[in-house]
């Protein structure tokens, strides 16, 4: 309708192919204008039309030029999943669709993302935390998106060389690709104060073989990757997180140059738009990415490898739960501030420029206030005719009309589980729509709502909190939104959010009624605990997962150093475990990790914290016990689990038998890693002299 009014009325002043590709030109450019268009059509304001068409015509254009659309993209590394985005975005059309030619390197040593992007041989880059790091070194790089919102990068150390941990590699022979580059792992020594001159640091080889065949003590690699190599081969492995250190990175980070976005701002803007478009369907479509990169890119994983990726890629993506690129300058300091404290930047740094700014750029300051002046009469204008349209309508409107719209309501807000309440703040009377008793059991004829009900109804350990809320809606007329747990007609608790505003009326502006919606958020609830669970939980055993531990056992050493109480460390590890594997199947082998679980629970107290710490290998902390009683647990415990016995298939009477390491917190040993260190030199005492049994540590 809108081209119609265009063209005919163009055509009376010889305009008409002018304005319509101004019109198809604004509105392409912004969604708003054609708002404008439309109304304005509507209306028949012709000069509304002529000045719009004419006045923002030229930002339709304003995009890509198409002499300079040729840009390169350098990977980090070879072809895999890993770049699965950017491939997306080039086969779907997504850059073709912003007026991009992009061509995409795969990556080598020689041709790595920071010194591509710096010489002026690529455009854009992905590259790691080493993006930052240069940026600190004074390096003119902007970051425009983090695709991974925690780092792949970690060390990989065999079982067999008993190194678990970050400071038993001092005076080993570990890999990385330089001792300029991997910033994640040079922040990780520094800041766990190890000189890296401690370290014997060979560039690496990229090939898993030299850790396999013990030529380095540990070596650098992605989690999404490498581990498949030794998964495969059933070489047991290690994995050092610098997570576990507080070193926790952005990775895989699409960047380009300050110079790039001065020059083409637009470019980068589309750029960064069908960059992140391409990994919201990777993301979506792992099948037929990876169908891509075998046809199309001939890499040499194999399917299986793949998929394996793309899995764990998810893992650090988190593409359901976070907009994928999404940054945080918080976090782009909290790894700065990183660097600094490991000493390999200086203090008093700038992030301005850095992190990419999504937000559209102010228009020159004379634009603003003419345009706004012309645009607040010609809105003023269409508001009327729009007022006046709409007016004729309601009018218009039957009371019929009004009773279906409000059984539509009704209908919405009871799928949805909502339901509305009226509440008189005067007499505490509570008036609430039929869905409220049904959203909670109860029987609408003969349900009868009132204030009092309501707060009696709500769990105890909410209450405080549900009041606190009510008061402060009372004192600034809200709204507020609340949390909390209301019993139902069936005696169970159910998670609603309420949220409320004050009804303010007469002269001296007294609160009157307080108005809102009931909502039931039970299900959310139940899939934010599960959430939270995944995350904390060892998925086999149901106890806490390395990570979890360590933050239990670190606030739990907190307490004892501050409060000058006893605490004891176990670390037990099965006995022959990977011939149990080998000689019953790894189903056996779950099974036994499961009953260890069990028998551990049953055996320590409800204060104890356990945990798996890897593959067969667990960590027990006991709070407020000394060695003396530590030894005593750790002996009841290798005793209980040494006569329990099951019967898997085939084998009637299977037992098996553990390995303890005991230390207690002193002066000389107050740190968890130190304790670690010296639980685990025990634990190998005990398995190095004949197994089943408890050895303390030598303090």
């Amino acid at each position: 309708m809108v081209s119609t009014n265009l063209s005919s009325f163009g055509s009376s002043i010889g305009r008409a192919d002018l304005m319509q590709a101004a019109f198809n030109g604004c509105a392409e450019a912004n969604p708003t204008f054609r708002k404008i268009f439309t109304m304005a059509a509507r209306c028949n304001a012709r000069w509304l039309l002529i000045f719009a068409c004419f006045a923002l015509a030229p930002s339709a254009y304003a995009g890509v030029s198409p002499q300079s659309n040729e840009v390169h993209l350098q990977l980090r590394w070879h072809h895999q999943f890993q770049f699965a985005g950017y491939y997306a975005a080039l086969e779907k059309g997504f850059y073709k669709d912003e007026g991009l030619n992009v061509q995409i390197h795969a990556g080598d040593p020689t041709h790595q993302p920071v010194p591509e992007v710096l010489a002026g041989r690529a455009q854009y880059a992905e590259g790691n935390s080493e993006v930052l790091y240069q940026r600190l070194q004074g390096k003119p790089l902007v970051a425009l998106a983090a695709i991974f919102q925690h780092s792949p990068s970690v060390l990989l150390t065999r079982r067999s060389s008993h190194i678990h941990t970050l400071h038993q590699l001092v005076g080993k022979t570990v890999m990385l690709m330089n001792k300029n580059e991997d910033a994640d792992f040079l922040a990780m020594f520094l800041s766990e104060g190890i000189p890296l001159s401690k370290v014997n640091i060979l560039s690496s080889s990229y090939d898993i073989e030299d850790l396999i065949s013990g030529r380095v003590d540990a070596f650098n690699s992605y989690s999404t990757n490498e581990p498949y190599y030794l998964n495969k081969r059933e070489i047991p492995y290690e994995v050092i997180e610098p997570s576990a250190y507080r070193i926790d990175f952005y990775s895989d980070i699409l960047f380009t140059s300050e110079s790039e976005l001065e020059k083409h701002p637009k470019r980068v803007e589309a750029m960064r738009r069908a960059s992140l478009k391409g990994w919201r369907y990777a993301m979506d479509n792992p099948e037929e990415i990876i169908d891509l990169l075998i046809n199309k890119y001939h890499v040499e994983k194999t399917r299986d490898h793949l998929r394996f990726e793309a899995a764990e890629m998810r893992k650090l993506i988190f593409p359901d739960l976070i907009e994928i690129g999404h940054m945080n300058p918080g976090r782009w300091k909290h790894m700065a501030d990183s660097f600094v404290k490991a000493g390999l930047a200086e203090p008093g740094y700038s992030l301005d420029d850095f992190i990419y700014d999504t937000t559209p750029k102010p228009m020159p300051d004379w634009v603003a206030p003419a345009f706004s002046g012309i645009l607040l009469i010609l809105l003023s204008i269409s508001s009327v005719a729009v007022y006046l349209i709409r007016l004729n309508k309601r009018i218009a409107m039957t009371k019929q009309s009004l009773a279906q719209s409000e059984e539509r309501l009704r209908l919405a807000l009871g799928t949805a589980k909502q339901a509305w309440f009226d509440l008189d703040l005067v007499t505490g009377e509570v008036t609430v729509s039929p869905e409220y008793p049904k959203i909670l059991g109860f029987d609408p004829d003969t349900f009868r709502s009132s204030l009092e009900e309501w707060q009696n109804n709500v769990h105890p350990d909410d209450r405080a909190a549900v009041l606190a809320a009510f008061d402060q809606c009372l004192i600034n007329g809200g709204p507020v939104s609340m949390s909390y747990r209301r019993k139902n007609g069936y005696g169970e608790w159910r998670w609603l959010q309420s949220t409320g505003q004050i009804i303010k009326w007469g002269d001296q502006h007294q609160p009157l009624r307080m108005v809102g919606i009931h909502a039931d958020i039970s299900e959310r609830k139940c899939f934010e605990r599960k959430l939270e669970e995944q995350a904390h939980i060892d998925y086999l055993t149901g106890l806490a997962n390395r990570r979890y531990f360590s933050e239990l056992a670190e606030a739990e050493l907190q307490r004892s150093v501050r409060y000058g109480r006893a605490m004891s460390l176990l670390i037990l590890d099965i006995d022959h475990f990977k011939a149990i594997n080998d000689n019953f199947g790894h189903k056996v082998g779950d099974e036994i990790l499961q009953r260890l679980a069990a028998v551990c629970r049953n055996t320590l107290r409800e204060v104890d914290v356990i945990g798996r710490w890897g593959g067969e290998e667990f960590a027990i902390l006991l709070p407020e016990t000394d060695e003396d009683r530590s030894v005593e647990v750790a002996e009841r415990l290798r005793y209980a689990l040494s006569v329990e016995k099951f019967s898997p298939v085939d084998e009637p009477h299977l037992g098996f038998t553990v390995s303890i390491g005991c230390v207690t917190r002193t002066a000389q040993y107050g740190d968890l890693d130190a304790l670690f260190i010296q639980a685990d030199r025990a634990l190998y005492t005990a398995k190095n002299s004949g197994r089943n049994k408890v050895v303390v540590a030598d303090c």
